[in-house]
């Protein structure tokens, strides 16, 4: 006779099934790219035994799946899994070491066993996925039936798993029940995200909580394309943020990435964030799903079991305005901004860009107006996937500038901008170049003209330089010094055609010469050339040089003039002033 009873998991009341001596839970005759799921329970550790039927390959692929991060290294794309309903772990799953096929029809496996499992709650799991590269050649039977025009809709109807005995069923609404009532106890759960999320959620706490974060998403050759973030929302830093490196496989296709970390929060107000890309989410799998799908984003635990969840407040950010914005930048475009920080501050900076192999093409920087230093810059190892393309690219993070004027600078190549999208566009395609924010309450900075700013450290100056001309300044260095260098000229096949150099006038030698092989492109035609660097001098007397041929100059380009122009020719500055 059945019953009906009531059991808790984790303090959530749930109806289920109390099932007869020998009764079972069962799942089959599953659709295409379909997760189904049911919930059991074991009163007291014991076996249960497990049989059915699932599909993959003839071996497994460990030793090769890196080469593709669709691949389940299991190789299968039919398989049934337990996961621990509390802990959230996988127990046991189908594999090709615990089933078995046949010669006529490799694909399909049968597989029966005993697995022995604590006292506890579970959820039983089967994925029916169409088959796909990752499940190795197809048997002779599967290749007879593809000729004969049988499908996999009608071959998927063979599937199943069955376990017995249990002592009581959790129906897939249950389950589902349980799951959600799960995330609302939680410290704050942004979960079951779809194609082209942007997710975030504030909150606030009054004393310091031990958490676990956990978080599911999807990366391979060390990037993550769907990952989460979280921000302490006073300061605009980055607490903690989901690392491919620091991320281990979820189960399924190997770009299932998952993170387990305790952290401590002190108390203050936080925000956190999730992104996904274009594919492969909760909404819809383009390759085998992770163990535990219905987490697909993140959630954060607090360690303490007496934790009062009504103590969390929710937090609202207000939309600071921007100091500086220089955005929705075209195809060759090029655009500085002058920044005057009265007191030392910090400050957000979120910028977007074009890069792909290490390198960028769209992208911002920050000068120091005074001695001409890039005290910070878009570096493509520091940015992440901005959603869309992979070569779309953002950083978002915190720096500190000293009192002084700076100089924001955004540039942008020929092709993929907010004019034009050759590719996928971003998430934000609005913001596509560089932003930056306040961070507290007591920010003095503004937007300034970049004409009254004064290279006060600049030692020489020769720029404006045009054609046909040799200009030189002498100055004397008191004692050894580090003096910065920032030239444009014209140079093209490893040679240089309008270039700087130093000369010591105590040795005749020259200490320093603008070579092509060091310098980086200055935007405009290929031929402008850049060099930024520092050196160190000792004391003398030195004159700098610039010299430039009868061709391509200030205010007479025969081709597209550089980003700065009007510095053509060669700056020193004292560092160390």
């Amino acid at each position: 006779m059945i019953k009906i009873l009531k059991i808790f998991i984790a303090g959530i009341s749930l109806p289920v099934l109390l099932l007869g001596q020998n009764e079972s839970v069962k799942l089959s005759r599953l659709g295409v790219d379909q997760i189904e799921v049911v919930g059991f329970t074991l009163e007291h550790t014991g076996t249960v035994h497990v049989k059915g039927v699932c599909a993959g390959g003839d071996r497994e692929l460990k030793s090769v799946y890196k080469k593709d991060y669709q691949i389940d290294p299991f190789n299968m794309y039919a398989y049934a899994w337990i996961l621990d309903a509390h802990s959230r772990k996988m127990l046991w799953r189908t594999t090709i070491k615990n089933s078995r096929g046949d010669w006529w029809d490799k694909d399909y496996r049968e597989f029966d066993e005993d697995v022995t499992l604590p006292e506890g709650e579970y959820e039983l799991y089967y994925a029916a996925m169409r088959p796909g590269s990752q499940t190795g050649s197809y048997s002779l039977g599967r290749l007879l039936d593809k000729w004969l025009g049988d499908d996999w809709e009608d071959h998927s109807r063979k599937l199943k798993i069955e376990i017995y005995p249990v002592d009581a069923k959790v129906s897939r609404s249950g389950i589902e029940k349980y799951q959600r009532a799960l995330k609302e106890s939680a410290l704050i759960s942004l979960s079951g995200a779809g194609n082209r999320s942007y997710l975030s959620r504030g909150f606030s706490i009054d004393k310091t909580l031990n958490v676990e974060i956990y978080a599911l998403g999807e990366g391979h050759d060390g990037k993550m394309f769907d990952y989460a973030w979280l921000v302490d929302a006073n300061t605009g830093s980055k607490v903690w943020q989901m690392k491919h490196s620091r991320s281990q496989h979820a189960g399924g296709a190997i770009k299932n990435r998952s993170v387990h970390k305790d952290l401590t929060l002190s108390p203050g107000d936080y925000i956190l964030y999730y992104k996904s890309d274009d594919n492969h989410s909760s909404e819809e799998w383009n390759a085998n799903p992770p163990y535990d799908p219905e987490f697909w984003g993140v959630t954060i635990f607090v360690k303490d079991k007496n934790f009062d969840r009504s103590s969390v407040k929710e937090f609202y950010e207000k939309k600071k305005k921007p100091i500086v914005s220089i955005n929705r930048m075209g195809d060759n475009e090029f655009e500085e901004v002058g920044l005057h920080v009265d007191k030392a501050a910090n400050f957000r900076i979120y910028a977007l860009g074009e890069g792909r192999n290490g390198k960028m093409y769209d992208y911002g920087w920050i000068t120091n107006a005074s001695t001409g230093e890039r005290v910070w810059e878009m570096k493509y190892y520091k940015t992440d996937n901005a959603g869309g393309s992979d070569k779309n690219r953002q950083i978002d993070e915190v720096i500190s500038l000293d009192q002084g004027d700076y100089i924001i600078y955004y540039k942008t190549d020929d092709s993929h901008s907010y004019e034009d999208w050759n590719s996928t566009r971003p998430h934000e395609p609005e913001m596509w170049g560089i932003t930056i924010y306040p961070i507290g309450k007591e920010v003095t900075a503004y937007k300034a003209n970049i004409k009254n700013f004064k290279s006060e450290n600049a030692i020489a100056e020769l720029t404006r330089v045009g054609d046909d001309e040799h200009l030189r300044k002498q100055f004397i260095l008191n004692r050894e010094t580090r003096i910065r260098i920032r030239a444009i000229g014209e140079g093209d096949w490893d040679e240089m055609y309008d270039y700087g150099w130093i000369v010591n006038e105590d040795t005749g030698r020259k200490v320093w010469r603008m070579r092509y092989r060091n310098t980086d492109h200055a935007g405009g035609a290929k031929k402008n050339r850049e060099v930024d660097t520092i050196i160190t001098l000792a004391p003398g007397t030195y004159t700098v040089h610039f010299i430039s041929d009868d061709s391509h100059s200030y205010a007479n380009w025969n081709a597209s003039a550089p980003y700065l122009e009007d510095r053509w020719g060669i700056t020193l500055y004292n560092v160390d002033q």
